[in-house]
């Protein structure tokens, strides 16, 4: 079956993963094309991985409708992370629903409350994760490898030296599902305020916080989460 995916590879690092860290290790699938791969995998071939996205509460609604589409169609069970209430509703009251405008600090703090801590937090007590990022999409993950070790936590990136081509190639071949967004120019699945479609010639992530300079990570893939001690 992992030949389906045209990469020994993918089967096996997941499959192996599981059975080295067993119940300490989670999939974090934000619905783009690259976690769907990996979600098809893990459904396609059984592996007893459990699978969780963070709902930062301002998806897009076709984020949303695409989510309702992926459980029904695999019959997965998907865990919802959120963001802790009373952080969220201090960073409100202190600085606006639209923070993430006023500056580079600001929009990190509500990356911060509605992505990284909720992900920190689950990551606390656990051994291992596994991510869809791959290295052509931004400049800092062109040093990720596939095995990543940090505070004691392993981030396992399958599809890290996958390229676009291959990624397009396995999502038609296989008939896997895509978000609707990628019809409308999308090349990056986030929240819909900091998320817009891309130019030709623009990169994956240059739809992400484009009134910004610099780095385009909300720091899940930068910060140094939880794990076990």
């Amino acid at each position: 079956m992992n030949r389906v995916y045209g990469d020994e590879t993918l089967f096996e690092v997941l499959k192996t993963s599981q059975m080295y860290f067993g119940n300490d290790i989670v999939f974090l699938c934000s619905f783009s094309n690259e976690d769907m791969i990996i979600l098809d995998s893990l459904c396609r071939n059984h592996i007893p991985i459990d699978i969780y996205t963070i709902d930062t509460g301002r998806l897009n609604p076709e984020t949303y409708e695409f989510i309702d589409e992926v459980i029904k169609r695999y019959e997965v069970k998907l865990n919802y992370l959120v963001p802790d209430s009373g952080s969220l509703q201090s960073m409100l009251l202190e600085n606006g629903p639209q923070l993430f405008y006023e500056s580079v600090e600001k929009r990190k703090l509500c990356c911060k409350i509605r992505k990284v801590d909720p992900l920190s937090k689950l990551l606390t007590g656990k051994r291992a994760w596994i991510s869809g990022i791959r290295s052509t999409q931004t400049s800092e993950r062109q040093k990720f490898k596939l095995y990543e070790v940090n505070n004691g936590l392993t981030k396992i990136n399958p599809l890290i030296d996958w390229t676009d081509e291959k990624v397009k190639k396995v999502i038609q071949s296989l008939g896997i599902p895509a978000n609707k967004l990628y019809r409308k120019g999308y090349r990056s699945i986030g929240c819909y305020p900091c998320t817009r479609p891309v130019f030709e010639g623009e990169g994956d992530r240059d739809g992400r916080w484009w009134w910004e300079n610099g780095s385009k990570e909300c720091g899940i893939h930068t910060s140094n989460l939880g794990g076990s001690n």
